[in-house]
Formats: C-alpha cells, structure tokens, sequence
C-alpha cells in the first residue's frame, strides 16, 4: 500500500477513532463533531489561504512517498563492534557508516543487543540507514557528551544544537570547526542560478527567471530573497499586519538585522533560504513541485542557487538510544547529550525511535523535508525534546510521545516541548502526546501546524527578546486537547498574526506572551472546547492534494 492508498484508508478509520475516544469521558461534549467552517474556506484556497497554511508539502518527499527500507549493505559486528554493553563501539559504527556510504549507500544493521559509544557517529554520506532490529532489542548506549567526546561548546551551543548520531555533510561539519560554531550553519557554496524577473505571489508555482537553461528537471535549488533596510520582508513573514511597518526592527530584532550587530549567528537570517525541487523547465520560467510560502518581491532580489553539500535520503531507524543519565545543568549549559541531529540535510528520516535521558531530543538545523515518525522521548528532564530550528522547512514530526519526566528540572533549567524558530516554515507536528508546551524561540517562525496532540502544558517558550517576534503569520493549531487548563503556547490568536486556533479544547484563556505586535492581527478563535472535523489537519490536507493528482 503506498502514501496515496493509505491515507485515502485511513481517513473515516481515524475520524471513527477520534469520536470514540472523543465521548469516552463525562467532561467531553458528545455532540458529533462537525466540518469546520475553516476547512471549507481552506479548501477553496488551499495554497493561498490568508491563516491556514498549505502544510501538505512536509516531511519526507513532500509525503508522496512512503520511507523507504534501503537493504542491508554491513552489519556493524563486521567492524568490530560487540553489543555487550562492554565494547567500545564508536569506531566500528563509524567505519561501518564510512563504508557504505562511500559504495554508494544502503543500511548499516545493528543486531540486538547493547552497543557503548563513547563518540559521535558521524553520518556524512547520502543515502545511508542506521537499523537495529526494534527499539526493545538494539540500544545505543552513549556514555559520553558532546562536550565531552567532541570539543567544549564555543557559545553553549551544545544546549539547542549537535547530535550524538549526526547527520551532516563533511564539508559544513569542516566549516563549522574552523569558525569554531560561529558562522553559517546551513547550505555551503550557493552558485547563483538565476534571477526572478517579475514580482510573484504567495501559493504560485510558476516563477519567471532570467536564464531558464540553468535549471534541470527534478533537481533541488535554493530560493533566496535578501531583507531590505525597510524591512519589508521581514514583515511579510509576519503577515504585513499594520504592527509590522512600525516594528521595532532595528532594536527588538537585531538578530534578524545582520549589519546592525555582531552576533556571529546574525549570517543565518541575512536571507530567507528555501529549497525547492523543479518540476518543469519552460522557456521563461521554472515551475516548482510546491507553492511559494511566500510572494517574490523584486525589491528583495528574489534569486535561485544551487544547493551545495546536502546529506539526503538517510536516516536511523528501529533501535533505542540511551544517555548516561547524569544530573540536569542548569539552562543553556547542556553537556550535550544529545539525540539524532540533522543539519543541511535532504528527505532524511527517523522512524520508531526512542531516546531516553537526553539534554536535547530530535533536531533539526537548516533542513528540508525530513520526517520524524514513531519517535517517543522519556527519562530525565529535558531541555528541548524537538528542535527546529535556523530555517527548517517543511519538517513533519508524526506519530510522538514526550513522556512525562522522571526527575524534576533542575534549579534553573527550562524545558521547551515541540519548538520551532528562525524564518522556519512548512513544518508540522501531528498525532502526539505530550509534556511541555508549543515553543517558539522566536526570530519570525512562520506557516506551521500542530494538529491531533493531547499536551500536558507544562513547558516555557524561550527565544532572546531582541530576536525579533515569536510567531509569524499563519501557526494553526486545529484539534488539540489540553490538561490543566493552561494555555501558554497554544492559544496564540491574541499574538500571531493571520493565524487559526481551532478546536482548542480545556484552556482557560488566551495565553499570557507579551504582544509581539500592535493593532489588528486578523486571527481567529473558533470552535472552542469542542471537535471539529477533519480530526487531522495536515493528513487531511495531502489526502486532498493526492486525490487531485491522480
């Protein structure tokens, strides 16, 4: 059964679920749940909707696809490595890893068992899968931090970046070491392609260009649009509301101002960075396999460039990782035990993982298309459990639990939940349950979902105050129960711009953020404490968009 079949299954199947479960309790109205008012205006203008964003692009392959199983190449136990919990493994999981991905990929096999690492397994190669044999049978077992087997954090950076299991190219992990974790984190060596001729609006596809024979059907590039002294970027990704145009840029969001400081991070936000793969060549224009997130504004030297060094189509699967436990530090000191981090990485993958006792989860720096799904967090208390971060698009974070903590957090500690910041977008968290709550660490996030969660609100949203605004336009949260009562994160129509809050069910008020901006934000409340239909917002969505490309 392929991505298609099996949504076009699942839907009335996970509809029925939903009501079951829905009338279960007294304190849950069993009136049947009916179509929001807000999926019919969305259906009507699904790639250009003013708050409800078009998230059907996420995750691996834009969700055509399902993951794949690549076959088995090497077992790790051919290299040395033994799972007796005894043998340091590194070498031999990084040797493994080395090989396969230099003959060209496939799956490194990790048997069951118990493997001590006391490094990173590094993964710089495409087309590589890290399985073990099932999360109760194969365990990493790390014994070491970042800080610990890598090198000392420069500027704390082991507190929201970095992975014990590390996806990334070899020559941006270079890169990084000679700045010393000081400077471009993303995509290397962007040659420009070409430019954009003419202004182009949100949710088109055909972009004009000024040298159409520089594109290759089916290849990835990176579109580039620079912010101008005027800001005017910057407050299109926070919806052109009024507030915007006197926003405090200059000052409150320094961070996104390159030239305005010396925060050597500044290079991340110069630009607004989106890969995207051509669908066709004409012969004025490209045409792209998903709708601009966005308008192209000539003012902001609206450009395509190659993508450079990218790790895709790899991924770790089928195994637990365990850390050392060892007391929580206090906020932004993170050792760095970390999870599975992915940087300038391509349709990568993590399927039916568990992590337990880490600083830092799941992460994500400067990706595109990367799906995390069957991945359950527990253990001690936890910094941030998923991190998106530093332009992430299009991120899908499905099928998640983040159990409740084992230890309290530490005197001065902070724990997140499901974050996003930075100019990200496209991204979504679906079917989950959880502790923490819906971070945004600031920097103008933008056209997310978290869609099918039960959370237990327990978490802070973090983010310097002089990274510029929380939230951008169009965050939709759509069908989400929350325990307690508190609505910190969740309720976000008083604060993100043209945004929906839909669904919400158990808050007893707007959350408490201080306002990002002034006057009208044109978001809406709806459906307050009770179901609405669709159950799933960003299934409902592909399953939309696939029945209309059969």
């Amino acid at each position: 059964m392929d991505r298609r079949d099996f949504l076009r299954s699942a839907g009335t199947t996970a509809a029925s679920g939903y009501l079951l479960a829905a009338t279960a309790g007294a304190a849950v109205a069993t009136d049947r749940p009916q179509w929001s008012e807000h999926w019919r205006a969305y259906l009507s203008n699904p790639d250009a909707h003013p708050r409800i964003p078009n998230v059907s692009y996420a995750g691996y392959r834009r969700g055509e696809l399902p993951l794949p199983r690549p076959g088995v190449r090497a077992s790790v136990t051919a290299f040395g490595a033994a799972g007796d919990g005894v043998t340091d493994c590194t070498a031999a999981f990084n040797a493994a890893v080395e090989r396969v991905g230099a003959d060209g990929g496939g799956t490194v096999y990790v048997p069951p068992g118990t493997y001590l690492l006391t490094g990173v397994v590094w993964v710089h190669h495409s087309r590589v899968a890290i399985r073990g044999a099932g999360q109760h049978r194969t365990r990493l077992y790390f014994d070491r931090s970042l800080t610990e087997c890598y090198r000392p954090a420069a500027r704390n950076e082991w507190s929201w970046s970095g992975g014990l299991v590390w996806f990334i190219p070899r020559e941006l992990r270079a890169a990084l070491e000679v700045s010393g974790f000081t400077g471009n984190e993303g995509w290397l060596d962007n040659r420009d392609l070409a430019t954009v001729t003419a202004d182009v609006p949100r949710g088109r596809r055909r972009v004009p260009v000024s040298d159409p024979s520089a594109f290759r059907t089916g290849e990835h590039v990176l579109l580039l649009a620079d912010n101008t002294p005027d800001n005017t970027l910057l407050a299109h990704l926070a919806g052109d509301v009024p507030g915007a145009a006197t926003y405090p840029w200059e000052t409150a969001a320094k961070r996104l101002r390159p030239e305005l400081t010396t925060w050597p991070l500044a290079v991340n936000f110069a630009r607004y960075r989106f890969p995207v793969q051509v669908h066709r060549v004409e012969r004025d224009a490209v045409v792209l396999a998903q709708p601009l997130k966005t308008d192209l504004r000539t003012g902001w030297s609206p450009r395509f460039a190659t993508l450079g060094p990218v790790v895709t189509e790899s991924g770790i699967e089928d195994l637990a990782i365990e850390m050392r436990q060892v007391p929580q530090t206090a906020h932004h000191l993170d050792p760095g035990f970390n999870g599975p981090h992915f940087q300038a990485a391509l349709n990568c993958w993590v399927r039916d993982v568990d992590l337990w006792h880490s600083d830092n989860g799941f992460g994500s720096t400067t990706t595109k298309g990367v799906t995390m799904t069957g991945v359950r967090v527990g253990g001690r208390a936890r910094h941030h459990t998923f991190v998106c971060r530093v332009q992430t698009h299009d991120l899908l974070v499905d099928r998640f639990e983040i159990r409740r903590a084992t230890t309290p957090l530490a005197p001065g500690a902070a724990h997140h939940g499901i974050n996003t910041e930075g100019f990200s977008s496209g991204n979504v968290w679906s079917n989950g349950t959880m502790e923490g709550t819906f971070d945004s660490h600031r920097a103008l996030p933008f056209e997310s979902v978290r869609t099918a969660i039960t959370v237990t609100n327990n978490g802070t949203t973090g983010g310097a105050g002089d990274a510029g605004p929380r939230w951008g336009a169009r965050f939709c949260h759509w069908n989400v129960d929350v325990l307690g009562g508190r609505s910190h994160g969740v309720r976000l129509e008083e604060h993100a711009p043209y945004s929906a809050v839909v669904g919400v069910r158990g808050t007893a008020g707007p959350t408490d953020h201080p306002e990002d901006f002034t006057g009208e934000l044109s978001s809406v409340v709806d459906a307050l404490d009770e179901a609405v239909l669709p159950v799933n917002l960003y299934e409902a969505q592909l399953r939309h968009r696939l029945r209309g490309t059969t």
